[in-house]
């Protein structure tokens, strides 16, 4: 397609030709004739010469960033092509983060080439970089070419968490934490499930078995380690996005203290996503980064699908607000967990709720110190 030169150029000569024709100066006539059939031989040059077979690869220092660091960003672009192909001289990037998507254009320079740039993170979220687009223009720069090359790369964006002093349940990652609420260890009966192969014949259910027609076993759960269940509130609300953010972050903290502490710990939105620290820190993380507001995310059903699959020492709920029913249903799960914390991060003052904890702080730093502040059981 023309280029704004080439537009420039076509319209020009096209008012030339028809002033030449209309005035009769076939001067004026030649030259704007000539001008539109450059254009046009520029638009079948950039239609009829094949693209160059180029090749985008795309390699990005650190996939998981915290809000306020960078990391380095490097496009290769190869070219098998001919002289006979068109090569391209220009590349263009998109980056979609959580504030819309943008552009950044790079020349690229002979026949193949490397450009770079650095990304840096403003907020939580994912960033979403590619695909990247190549292309390139005639000699007279009247027409231009584009092709969509390479996949898609994601940067998570970690919220900004700090260590805590302590937990509701496992060990403080300081030396002068303590154990709260843990229960002493040995395998502890969780619930009654279908048996599957390899399951051992000791813990067939054999009354249960008789009534429900298929052998059905215990399923034990091993309360030798502390565990802790968090829960997230994705719920959309008038905060927004920016509420999100304060709630990633309270809940980022919890996290990364329960892990570094040897805490057992599994994370859950209340819109049904969820990720646990069999791979680690990072998968809770990222579950934090890709949190957005969710106009179907209900705490009720989030709570009956922890106390029908969950089983732990503690559950923390972090949210922007909850309403005095939100926490009548939450403490509906201290039937099957010892310990029930509701973190709050925003300014309304919360409610309260028989056998629930509350910790309330404006923003995510007051709320570390109010929970660092809190009379945890010792």
């Amino acid at each position: 397609m023309p280029t704004p030169r080439g537009w420039i150029v076509a319209a020009g000569g096209a008012v030339l030709l028809a002033a030449g024709a209309l005035l009769g100066y076939a001067e004026l006539a030649v030259l704007g004739g000539v001008a539109v059939l450059a254009v046009l031989a520029a638009v079948a040059f950039v239609l009829l010469t094949p693209p160059a077979r180029a090749t985008v690869t795309r390699t990005v220092t650190a996939t998981r960033l915290r809000p306020g660091t960078s990391t380095r960003v490097r496009i290769a672009v190869g070219d098998s092509g001919t002289t006979r192909r068109r090569r391209p001289g220009r590349l263009t990037e998109r980056i979609a983060d959580a504030d819309g998507a943008r552009s950044a254009a790079f020349r690229i320079v002979g026949e193949s080439g490397e450009v770079g740039y650095d990304l840096t993170a403003e907020r939580r979220g994912v960033v979403e970089l590619g695909p990247a687009r190549i292309g390139g223009a005639d000699p007279l720069g009247l027409a231009r070419w584009r092709r969509r090359r390479g996949g898609t790369d994601r940067v998570w964006v970690h919220p900004r968490w700090q260590a805590l002093r302590t937990l509701p349940v496992g060990a403080a990652p300081d030396p002068d934490g303590t154990l709260d609420g843990v229960r002493g260890s040995g395998l502890t009966f969780h619930a009654l499930r279908d048996y599957v192969p390899g399951d051992e014949a000791r813990h067939v259910h054999w009354l249960s078995t008789a009534r429900r027609g298929r052998l059905t076993v215990r399923e034990y759960a091993d309360t030798s380690h502390p565990r802790l269940t968090v829960l997230v509130d994705d719920r959309a609300t008038p905060a927004g996005r920016g509420g999100l953010d304060a709630v990633a972050d309270a809940a980022g903290s919890v996290m990364v203290t329960a892990v570094r502490a040897g805490v057992e710990c599994e994370a859950h939105l209340l819109s049904g996503r969820g990720a646990d620290t069999s791979a680690g820190l990072p998968p809770l993380l990222d579950l934090l980064a890709e949190a957005r507001p969710d106009r179907a995310a209900d705490l009720p059903a989030a709570c009956a699908r922890v106390r029908d699959r969950a089983v732990g020492d503690a559950v923390v709920l972090v949210s922007g607000a909850l309403t005095a029913a939100d926490l009548r249903a939450f403490a509906e799960l201290g039937s099957r967990f010892p310990a029930l914390v509701a973190a709050i991060v925003g300014p309304e003052v919360p409610a309260s709720a028989s056998g629930v904890t509350v910790v309330h702080g404006e923003n995510a730093a007051e709320f570390a110190d109010r929970w660092n502040e809190a009379p945890w059981a010792r």
